[in-house]
């Protein structure tokens, strides 16, 4: 049986860190839960302004 590619979010010991796999190639590595949380608060954020922005826009037309 072929081994499958991981896929999620994995802590790594040396270096300390929280990584994130996609088919078994590495996408992102933070250095805490913590950095990794906070950063996708603030990408969701910035994804919410454009959003609004948009609507905004397309109400002014």
């Amino acid at each position: 049986m072929a081994s499958e590619k991981k896929t999620g979010i994995f802590y790594a010991k040396d270096p300390k860190a929280v990584v994130v796999m996609h088919e078994g190639k590495e996408v992102f590595r933070y250095r805490s839960v913590d950095e990794l949380v906070e950063t996708h608060m603030k990408g969701l954020a910035a994804l919410e302004r454009e959003l609004d922005a948009t609507i905004e826009s397309q109400y002014k037309s």
